[in-house]
């Protein structure tokens, strides 16, 4: 079907909710002001939100388009070993000498240095 069709249906869905969440504040208040012991909210209401909450699904779902079938084994067949246990997030690239190790003639003493030039 068209596209429009399916962001319409999401309008009306999302308009539909905030009037459901309108109408149950409005009972709130109404239930309030006549010092009444609360009760739970109309059926209308219950049933409103409902059926608003699955037009707004059902048309979110069709305006994200046609689901791809995702298969793990297409997209690793390709690959070999040592590419599936590559992790490019860890590697570390660093100047020399500015790593994360430093060489053990460099240990630094507790007492500060002076340094001349």
């Amino acid at each position: 079907m068209v596209p429009w069709l399916w962001r319409g249906l999401v309008c009306i869905g999302l308009f539909a909710l905030a009037h459901a969440a309108f109408s149950a504040a409005q009972h709130r208040s109404h239930i309030r002001l006549a010092e009444k012991e609360y009760e739970s909210l109309p059926g209308d209401i219950v049933l409103q939100t409902l059926l608003a909450f699955a037009v707004t699904c059902y048309g979110v779902v069709h305006t994200a388009g046609d689901f791809k079938d995702r298969d793990a084994t297409s997209e690793l067949k390709d690959m070999t070993f040592d590419t599936l246990r590559s992790r490019p997030s860890f590697y570390v690239f660093s100047p020399p000498g500015r790593g994360l190790f430093q060489p053990s003639d460099t240990v630094r003493s507790s007492k500060p240095q002076r340094t001349i030039f």
